[in-house]
Parts: C-alpha cells; sequence; structure tokens
C-alpha cells in the first residue's frame, strides 16, 4: 500500500469511497436524514467539496491490484485558504438547488465547525479536513497511513495537528496517534456531537 497525492481524474472514486464511508456518519445522518437521499447526495458533495477545499488530497492506493483508492485524505496545511473562492462562490449558486431545504442546516453545520476549529486552534496548524476508508478496507492500517501526510508535516514545523470528528467510535483511533480531546459540544447547538482534537509536535 501508498499513499499518493490523488490526480484530478481520480476525484470521482475518491468521492465514491467517501461517500460509502461516511453513510452512517452522525453528522450526515443528521444534515440528510433519508438513507436513500444521502446514498445518492453524498458522492456528488463530496465532488463539490474537493473543488471548493484547497486541501491536499491523499489516497490509500494498491499500485497494482487496486489503483483506485481504498482510504482518502483532505489535509490543509498552515497558511493557506481553506476555500477556492471562484469554486466556492459557484458552489453556492447551485448548491440550494440539490439541497433544497436542507441548505440551511449545511451552512450551519459549516459555520458552527470553522468557530469550533478557530476557538481550540486559533494559530498556525496542519488541518485534517476529512478522513474516509473503504468500508471493505477498515481496521487494516489505512486510515494510520492517511494520517501521516499531515503528522509528518506539523512535526516538521513544529505545529498542531487538529480534527473535528461527530463519530465517537473514532476517538479511540485517534487518540491512538496522539490526539486528545480538547473541546466537544454539539455543532450546531441542535446539530450532532462534535469532538475537536489536537495533537501536539
Amino acid at each position: 500500500m501508498e499513499v499518493v497525492r490523488l490526480r484530478r481524474d481520480q476525484m470521482g472514486a475518491a468521492s465514491d469511497l467517501l461517500a460509502r464511508s461516511f453513510h452512517d456518519d452522525p453528522a450526515w445522518v443528521w444534515l440528510i436524514p433519508d438513507a436513500d437521499r444521502r446514498r445518492s447526495l453524498l458522492p456528488w458533495l463530496f465532488r463539490v467539496g474537493f473543488e471548493v477545499t484547497a486541501a491536499d488530497v491523499y489516497g490509500a492506493v494498491e499500485p497494482v491490484t487496486a489503483p483506485d483508492p481504498i482510504g482518502v485524505a483532505r489535509w490543509l496545511p498552515p497558511g493557506r485558504p481553506a476555500m477556492h473562492v471562484g469554486a466556492t462562490l459557484k458552489a453556492l449558486v447551485t448548491t440550494p438547488f440539490r439541497l433544497g431545504a436542507t441548505t440551511g442546516s449545511f451552512l450551519a453545520y459549516g459555520k458552527a465547525v470553522e468557530e469550533l476549529r478557530s476557538k481550540v486552534a486559533p494559530g498556525a496548524h496542519w488541518y485534517l479536513a476529512g478522513i474516509g476508508v473503504d468500508p471493505g478496507s477498515q481496521r487494516q492500517g489505512v486510515g494510520a497511513a492517511l494520517l501521516q501526510p499531515g503528522i509528518a508535516g506539523a512535526e516538521a514545523a513544529r505545529l498542531p495537528t487538529v480534527l473535528l470528528t461527530n463519530n465517537e467510535a473514532n476517538l479511540s483511533f485517534y487518540s491512538g496517534h496522539g490526539f486528545s480531546v480538547v473541546r466537544e459540544g454539539r455543532t450546531p447547538t441542535d446539530g450532532p456531537m462534535a469532538w475537536a482534537m489536537v495533537r501536539s509536535p
């Protein structure tokens, strides 16, 4: 298994993978309660996310047997804007037509996440903007491998590494890699629970 920067032509496969990985995630269940609608929307939403975010996208691949990624992580280095302005403006125009009445919940959730991140890490840091492993490849070290690009970058710069998870079951995994919970609460106040975690260099 290798961890590589994904190419633009691999983003479709990466979006499908994240859709499978996050289908039952508490945040996505809260945002899109209907399972069939969630299954339909998530691949598109993750693809939009790849276009909007300025994060580096890494994939875990088996070059010979499985060239499509079996795991994906989005790492945002310090000093880089979180969003591409042009793509974000385009998404703000088109996304409400797909999301309909749930658009407000998405905006409130996104705002709450960014506010929580700024509170726990107001200074420079590496940010894990998302990580997912294909259900058939979980518990095989894929997630641990995908953490390394950001952790290595943070340690080299003597900076903290920050993440947010809405799934309590993930806490032990991240704790095993040096992250500690620094704040928890609902995002937004009527939304899913969230745990902000920080790893010191």
